[in-house]
């Protein structure tokens, strides 16, 4: 068994069924079974997901059919910030479908779902044809001009990206 799979054994022992048990004055009680969810503003809530997702994303990074981005020898699928994630897909036609399949398989492990139709995509390509084919392919949103990420505009051209955030900073 690989590490994603220990992984899962430990988010369904944690997920499946919990209950708390509490001893008072020496005797232990019945089991009081856990609900899933936390309250708003739990501080522990956001440490608790990014552990979680940290699952989803070690398995997204060593899927080999998922291929990321090459920037000189490195290669980089994701990114990670609060519970936010950013893929960087080589070709999206093929390593999507891989992509969809450990999303949904990570759903049901966690209990936490993922809407494809939520996810959006800036597609850089110059190709017409190939951009409509992977329009046609992938069930996620396509981003026309932009997507705002952490309060900056990612623009689908390289060229405006300085017009999109930094003359407006400086507005």
């Amino acid at each position: 068994m690989g590490i994603e799979g220990k992984y899962l054994n430990i988010l369904k022992a944690i997920c499946d069924k919990p209950t708390a048990n509490i001893i008072l004055n020496g005797e232990k009680l019945k089991a009081i079974p856990l609900k899933t969810g936390t309250r708003q503003g739990c501080p522990l809530s956001p440490l608790l997901f990014n552990i979680v997702l940290e699952v989803l994303a070690r398995a997204i990074r060593q899927e080999k059919e998922i291929k990321g981005i090459h920037i000189g020898k490195e290669e980089g699928k994701l990114s990670l910030f609060e519970d936010d994630m950013i893929l960087y897909l080589e070709n999206p036609k093929v390593s999507t479908k891989k992509l969809l399949e450990i999303i949904k398989e990570y759903s049901q492990v966690a209990g936490y779902k993922i809407s494809a139709q939520k996810l959006v995509a800036i597609l850089y390509t110059n190709n017409k044809v190939a951009q409509g084919e992977i329009k046609n392919t992938i069930p996620f949103t396509i981003a026309t001009k932009r997507i705002k990420y952490l309060r900056i505009n990612l623009t689908t051209e390289v060229k405006d990206l300085c017009t999109e955030n930094y003359k407006i900073l400086l507005k």
